[in-house]
């Protein structure tokens, strides 16, 4: 029997009584599951197969694919993106990059306490889009999608301050090579590094949120359903 600390990524009903279920473990990385009658078993699963219900998984492996999830036990419910429907979509923003930026069953502890650290951070109330912009950053780098932030991805000259941002080229592009290609606002990568100067100007982190979706989905080729939502996010 495996045992590990687990988040729910995805869930899909199977047959007349199961799951099937993405989950992001901390010591087994992202695995596929399925539960058994876990629409009926209160004892075994109760309301823990859901979003943001940080749980312990205990499940076997099997010939085939999917791994036989057996039993889960809470560890803490993150209740405040049950109350507030801005900070569930923002939450799912979290859980869906990650789904998007980790193989299965490959084990990436760091990240998986990043994500419970963040998810933690929002469900006190604290100032959530400075939260979930330094979560992207940081996910970004700890799965190898890290964009170049120090370097023109067109010229390769070092960039000294500001710049513009290429999303389909992976990362800043400088003023002098941005030709037409120059988006609405100015890339700061000193801002990135400056959480005071986040919490002032709340309207510009929401802009690079929406920019690092964007480039989540682009090197990721994965859709994020939240985007959607967070496309629609104003101040």
């Amino acid at each position: 029997m495996n045992t590990s600390e687990a988040l729910l990524l995805r869930k899909t009903p199977y047959r007349e009584a199961d799951y099937i279920l993405s989950l992001f473990t901390k010591d087994f990385g992202k695995i596929g599951g399925i539960a058994r009658n876990a629409k009926k078993s209160m004892k075994r699963f109760g309301a823990r197969l859901e979003p943001f219900v940080h749980f312990r998984v205990m499940f076997k492996d099997s010939a085939k694919e999917l791994k036989l999830i057996e039993d889960t036990e809470t560890i803490q419910v993150f209740q405040g993106f049950i109350e507030d429907i801005e900070l569930f979509t923002l939450g799912s923003l979290l859980l869906e990059t990650t789904d998007a930026l980790i193989p299965k069953e490959s084990p990436t502890e760091e990240l998986f306490d990043l994500l419970i650290e963040a998810l933690s951070n929002l469900n006190t109330k604290k100032s959530p889009l400075p939260i979930v912009l330094q979560f992207q950053l940081q996910a970004l780098s700890i799965s190898g999608y890290e964009p170049n932030l120090d370097t023109c991805a067109q010229c390769g000259k070092k960039i000294e301050g500001d710049s513009y941002f290429s999303i389909n080229g992976g990362g800043a592009v400088c003023f002098e090579c941005a030709g037409e290609r120059k988006n609405s606002f100015i890339f700061s990568k000193d801002f990135l590094l400056d959480t005071n100067l986040m919490e002032s100007e709340l309207e510009k982190v929401l802009k690079y949120i929406k920019l690092f979706t964007k480039f989540t989905q682009r090197h990721t080729e994965k859709e994020l359903k939240s985007a959607r939502f967070i496309k629609e996010l104003k101040l």
